[in-house]
């Protein structure tokens, strides 16, 4: 799951690295004021996509977006590994313990599934 920012249509304007979370658009140092985003770091929740005033970001052929983040709790083993990465702070619970998903905050960007050591949260797609 990723976006790219179309060099061609970027202004360098730098709202998507403003809105992301997660620090990922990064300014070209080609000479041009552009972003840029690396594909291994985007967790691909489309808040750039938004955002972008000149529509220069779309996402790349195989990207899908989260639409529900839930947490498996017979997997869940309270680590808190997901409640340190939520930008949001959507996950919560008792350390030791199942935790569950503030659905009001998530913004489903997956962060919490793809760092989950035991698999225990379920990201599904549109």
């Amino acid at each position: 799951m990723a976006y790219t920012i179309n060099p061609e249509k970027c202004v360098g304007c730098g709202a998507c690295a403003w809105v992301c979370l997660f620090g990922v658009p990064q300014e070209t140092n080609d000479g041009e004021p552009r972003f840029t985003i690396p594909k291994e770091k985007c967790v691909g929740c489309g808040q750039c996509e938004n955002i972008c005033p000149n529509n220069a970001i779309s996402p790349l052929p195989d990207h899908k977006r989260v639409k529900k983040v839930t947490v498996l709790p017979e997997k869940c083993i309270g680590c808190t590994a997901c409640a340190r990465v939520c930008p949001e702070d959507a996950p919560f619970g008792e350390r030791g313990k199942p935790f569950e998903i503030d659905q009001s905050k998530c913004i489903r960007c997956g962060a919490c599934a793809a760092r989950c050591p035991k698999q225990a949260i379920l990201a599904e797609y549109e």
